[in-house]
């Protein structure tokens, strides 16, 4: 039995436009994803929730370009764009790594029907795989250094869910001693580590398996140094540890990232998780480069 059919949710989502059926179709990559019902569910409620009405919104690709898409208004590219650090994709779509998120939260479930799973979404933005695990029934816990509990809360509005997620502002550089519902079952982060040097990378990591159960799992990505976001990157031919520039002018424009990286190769992800005592459980690029890997005690 799916989490969302033990809180009763489904049947609050109502009826979905026509225009987001490719949803059922191209966000269910993983193999691990056993109920693709559950994940229909729970992208049905994030097109409910969300506030970004255009028809193929759900569909943004892992990386875009913010100023030559026709079909989004000024205000939609304020919103998209956030501190220079990048589109915030988790609000528009599941990647493959938030979809293994989710079925790893449902099979914990399974494993233990009387206790809901607990999970940490570090660099959350505006929440929008935050939404997707409290649609899942997961206890959430959501981190960023910006302000965006309001913005949760606003997606949340009138929605029945067992319990709103707990937003934290903090880096998770620092985070506080004691968090809501910790230790967790999953923590993820994804887009963010990147912008930290690779050392403080594995001490941030390190810091985080203090708040992870025992056979919970981290999720974590970084932009690929092969990826689009590699072309005419200055530290290129650095290894990790000393690799952090800023992008070319015209991909940093392009992609919204005005802030230096840290670029990944597979290898490095590896490396990183573990210099911070993690078994690596998968690592694997996605289409557009970027690593993305799954972490373990």
């Amino acid at each position: 039995m799916s989490i969302l059919a033990t809180v009763g949710m489904t049947r609050d989502f109502g009826k979905v436009s026509s225009n987001c059926h490719p949803l059922r179709l191209s966000l269910c990559q993983s193999g691990e994803i056993a109920n693709q019902a559950t994940r229909r569910a729970d992208r049905v409620f994030m097109v409910l929730v969300s506030n970004l009405t255009k028809k193929d919104m759900y569909m943004v690709p892992e990386h875009f370009d913010l100023h030559n898409e026709p079909w989004l208004d000024e205000r939609t590219r304020r919103r998209l764009a956030g501190a220079g650090q990048g589109i915030d994709v988790a609000s528009q779509r599941a990647d493959d790594l938030d979809e293994r998120c989710l079925a790893f939260l449902d099979a914990r479930f399974a494993q233990n029907p009387t206790t809901r799973p607990s999970a940490l979404d570090l660099a959350c933005g505006r929440g929008g795989q935050t939404l997707r695990m409290v649609a899942c029934g997961a206890l959430v816990t959501a981190v960023d250094r910006h302000d965006h509990g309001a913005d949760i809360q606003r997606a949340l509005s009138g929605r029945p869910i067992p319990r709103p997620p707990h937003f934290i502002q903090a880096d998770f550089r620092a985070l506080p001693k004691t968090l809501p519902d910790a230790p967790y079952d999953a923590i993820i982060c994804q887009r963010a580590i990147h912008y930290l040097r690779y050392a403080e990378a594995i001490a941030a990591v390190r810091a985080w398996t203090h708040y992870l159960k025992p056979g919970g799992r981290v999720f974590l990505s970084a932009s690929g140094l092969n990826s689009e976001l590699g072309h005419r990157y200055p530290h290129r031919d650095r290894p990790v540890a000393e690799r952090y520039a800023y992008l070319a002018s015209d991909i940093a424009h392009r992609h919204a990232i005005q802030q230096p990286v840290c670029l990944y190769e597979a290898m490095d992800l590896v490396d990183l998780l573990h210099a911070a005592e993690l078994g690596v459980a998968d690592i694997f690029l996605s289409p557009f480069g970027n690593v993305k890997a799954m972490g373990f005690i």
